[in-house]
């Protein structure tokens, strides 16, 4: 049966009004907050002791910004002067096992592209995949996940290693990565295994003098905000700090899309969090935001950096103008290029993923493995979808 779009027309309304008046509220605490960041802004010390205040009442699951630079509410303009180095990107796509399919398995493919500035020197491109195969009551798809993430890392760092310094090496996501605790021993060993080879990369970065980025488009985190009401945080309120949302619905790019213009960036801020404190100190994360859009839109991304990069003000100035650049290359959608030709590279386009399958089967079936087919749920599924008969 076909959407019956008379009889939604009503509610579509009525899911307008409801976004209106929730995104006027939401101006209202997005003003709030804001004068709160000016209050505070050169209040560093008082806003780091409230966070350490915070850990010890409410313990280290806190997450939330801690001051790095001295004045929380700078904008730093685009640095002059020409900034070159050579740039690798990396970004990885995955098949998630399905039940419903033929064959249970999982699949990692990652891209990665380099870019020389010389002109001498041609870009390069490099894949690398691989297969996961277990029961299907062992699978934890946070585990493939996690796996993706570091080899993604693993990958930048190999490609980054190929070209002469100064390199910045950009990968899409957060450098933080999130770890299930709630796995089984056996995955949490696996879990702590990647763990560390994720920290030896890190490691290598630093020594190496790799500039390592995490790149994050339309950034949803509120570690600012978050940090922002601890600072308002009165007695009373720090009694029940859990629920204390004053700014409940705003997010960090509300707040430094007003502050920011075009090619500008925010002060850098230190990222408090528990799954952090695995990483070496020189790699904790930090962060700042960065205005790539134009005059009309004023887009926001989330810079993730480590902390001996943060602490380097020339890098962060070459970072800042190459990412730029990078963004307006892509027109209007600002957004670094290369790693959209790094997307490019790694992503498993539905064709390619129907390839392997019937690739793996044929292989099976050379082997004597019995011929599976899809679920009975999916194969109806796949059929084309009926015209609306006369009884319906």
């Amino acid at each position: 049966m076909t959407i019956d779009y008379r009889q939604l027309y009503p509610k579509i309304v009525e899911l307008a009004n409801q976004i209106e008046q929730a995104s006027m509220s939401r101006r209202q605490r997005r003003e709030q907050a804001l004068q709160v960041l000016f209050r505070y802004a050169e209040a560093s010390e008082y806003l780091h002791e409230r966070v350490q205040q915070a850990i010890a009442q409410e313990g280290k699951t806190l997450r939330c910004a801690k001051p790095f630079e001295q004045n929380l509410a700078a904008t730093i303009s685009l640095p002059r002067g020409d900034h070159c180095a050579n740039l690798a990107a990396v970004d990885g796509s995955q098949i998630l096992p399905d039940r419903h399919a033929e064959i249970f398995f999982g699949y990692i493919h990652l891209g990665g592209v380099t870019l020389p500035y010389k002109v001498d020197q041609l870009p390069k491109e490099v894949s690398q995949n691989e297969f996961w195969f277990s029961e299907k009551e062992d699978f934890n798809e946070a585990l493939l996940n996690f796996r993706r993430d570091v080899l993604e890392r693993k990958l930048l760092l190999e490609i980054s290693l190929s070209l002469e310094p100064p390199v910045l090496a950009l990968m899409d996501g957060p450098l933080e990565l999130w770890m299930e605790y709630r796995a089984s021993d056996e995955e949490r060993q696996e879990f702590h295994r990647l763990l560390q080879s994720y920290t030896d990369t890190l490691t290598m970065f630093r020594e190496r003098g790799i500039s390592l980025v995490g790149y994050i488009d339309r950034p949803e985190s509120a570690y600012v905000v978050r940090l922002l009401e601890l600072g308002a945080a009165n007695v009373q309120d720090w009694q029940e700090l859990r629920r204390y949302r004053p700014f409940k619905g705003v997010i960090d790019s509300d707040l430094f899309g007003l502050l920011l213009s075009p090619g500008e960036r925010s002060a850098i801020f230190r990222l408090q969090s528990p799954l952090l404190e695995h990483l070496p100190e020189d790699s904790a994360v930090c962060f700042f935001y960065l205005c790539v859009g134009n005059g009309v839109e004023r887009s926001v991304a989330r810079v993730e950096i480590p902390l001996w990069l943060a602490r380097d003000e020339r890098l962060v100035e070459q970072l800042q103008a190459l990412l730029l650049n990078q963004c307006r290359q892509s027109g209007s959608y600002a957004y670094p290029y290369l790693l959209h030709r790094a997307h490019e590279v790694a992503v498993v386009r539905p064709e390619d993923r129907d390839a392997i399958v019937r690739t793996l089967l044929v292989e099976l079936q050379r082997r004597g493995y019995p011929p599976t087919k899809l679920s009975n749920k999916q194969g109806l599924k796949n059929m084309p979808l009926r015209k609306k008969s006369h009884l319906e």
